[in-house]
């Protein structure tokens, strides 16, 4: 059909206005989207802000209870050299200690210096950190974040690298302590500390993972291992210093003492460990109140139940049995290998862990019912937790400095591998340094020795060696009675 001239003049005019009011309306639409667009995006940094904020308001809250430990000793070096660091000095901050370095002899005495952090947990001057910060420290200073410094008065606990350093000061900023049971994977977590000896410093990360253990070389040990069997893991930068430090969670409480770190270069990778808040907690308060931590012991080797293991015993969960030490308070109580332990003294046992957590702060003495497994049957038994080992009264420092020998106690697990009569009483050797007073001994001294007398006099435990060796005087000959396995022997030495 053909369209008229009429026709085509209003479809004209009915395109041009079709047009504009496209035209129009695109143009209206721009300014609308672009409003949208700023409101998102102030909304965005209204979120940022918000993060932002509460990042500064930890510091702000955080920071003035967290401190600078510098522990001072006296060491030995033949290194003359004006301005050249003493080489045990150049490892001494690391969050795990750092390596074992012999220290040479004949060289001048020296003083050396290591440091690390810790936070105010009361107000009355009381300190947290890391036993490996103060551990054999002559002298021990603290720098508040408000500049003042004191030297501090240090109670410890190797077993679980935690250490309390007391100070003459009142009214001190104490941070809050979190229950870090409730620690979730994925949960911010903010490290502060002085890495590098940069006070206050800090880092943010999150939570990686919960119960991770560690073991790690530390000559300072009885048996050269520090242990940890319960470890907070986080990616927070932490490096050498931050040791001692908090590691706190979004709200400003602590959740962990930053203990070690995972890397192939010393510095961070990215994976830093801290003890829990609550076993941090515990220790603080048996410390305060008794000057030591007494830990509670079965005597026994568990592990973990396989979902495989579960079915063929019939059990969901607990700790199975692996090994009983001879004459422990599991053997007494009749505790056998391959029983399951699900209960203790009315507390649930779900695996390993749980059951060394319980263990562990029953006071020592104290009778608990057990509850085990047995060929598919519920069996209680009383036991009487016994305590564990001192590690303390272990500890190498002193004996390795004036003999160059490392003891530990001799239990009868250790005994029995050594293969010494039953009943022998005395120290084992665990080890021997070069070129000390007692690799010279005649006839030679070697690690699995049981250490039985020193000139005569009985020796039954590690803290009786060291009375015995500290008596004794530069140019003093030693005559030390040894068993080594089946036969005995006569040692002699001259102390430097």
């Amino acid at each position: 059909m053909l369209l008229t001239k009429r026709s085509i003049y209003l479809l004209c005019i009915l395109s041009l206005v079709l047009g504009m009011m496209l035209v129009l309306g695109w143009q209206t639409a721009i300014p609308s989207y672009a409003a949208d667009k700023a409101t998102a995006a102030r909304a965005d940094r209204g979120a940022l802000l918000n993060i932002q904020n509460a990042f500064t308001s930890i510091a702000d809250e955080i920071k003035p209870a967290v401190v600078f430990i510098t522990a001072e000793r006296t060491t030995t070096s033949n290194i003359s050299s004006p301005g050249f660091p003493d080489i045990e000095e150049l490892f001494r901050n690391f969050p795990f200690g750092g390596p074992s370095i012999p220290t040479p002899r004949g060289g001048t005495p020296q003083p050396a210096r290591s440091s690390g952090s810790g936070v105010i947990v009361r107000s009355d001057g009381y300190i947290l950190t890391n036993d490996h910060v103060v551990a054999g420290a002559e002298k021990v200073k603290v720098r508040l974040d408000d500049g003042r410094e004191f030297t501090g008065t240090v109670m410890r606990d190797p077993r679980t690298d935690l250490a309390v350093v007391k100070i003459d000061a009142a009214n001190l900023p104490a941070a809050k302590i979190a229950d870090s049971d409730n620690v979730k994977v994925g949960q911010w977590a903010i490290a502060i500390g002085s890495p590098f000896g940069l006070t206050n410093s800090l880092t943010v990360g999150v939570v990686s993972a919960v119960t991770r253990a560690a073991a790690i070389p530390d000559p300072n040990m009885p048996d050269g291992v520090r242990r940890y069997p319960d470890l907070i893991q986080t990616d927070a930068s932490i490096n050498p210093g931050n040791s001692g430090g908090p590691l706190v969670n979004i709200d400003g409480e602590v959740i962990g003492i930053n203990t070690m770190i995972e890397s192939p270069t010393g510095a961070n990778a990215g994976i830093g460990f801290a003890v829990p808040a609550n076993t941090a907690k515990y220790v603080m308060d048996q410390l305060i109140a008794h000057g030591k931590v007494d830990w509670g012991q079965l005597g026994v080797e568990i592990t973990d139940i396989s979902p495989n293991a579960a079915k063929t015993l019939g059990v969901d969960k607990g700790a199975i049995v692996n090994h009983v030490l001879p004459g422990s308070p599991a053997d007494d109580a009749g505790i056998k290998p391959m029983d399951i332990i699900v209960d203790v003294n009315g507390k649930q046992i779900t695996d390993s862990l749980s059951l060394r957590r319980v263990i562990e702060r029953i006071k020592p003495g104290t009778t608990v019912p057990v509850i085990v497994v047995r060929d598919g049957n519920r069996q209680t038994l009383k036991v009487t937790v016994g305590k564990a080992d001192d590690i303390l009264a272990s500890s190498p420092t002193g004996t390795k400095a004036k003999l160059g020998m490392v003891v530990q106690e001799l239990t009868a697990d250790r005994a029995r591998q050594l293969e010494v009569p039953a009943g022998t009483k005395g120290v084992m050797v665990q080890s021997i340094e070069p070129r000390s007073p007692a690799s010279r001994a005649q006839p030679q001294i070697v690690p699995g020795d049981v250490i039985l007398k020193i000139n005569s006099q009985p020796i039954t435990s590690v803290a009786e060696f060291n009375r015995k060796i500290n008596a004794l005087k530069s140019g003093d000959t030693a005559l030390i009675l040894i068993q080594r396995k089946d036969r005995t022997l006569i040692s002699e030495l001259t102390v430097d």
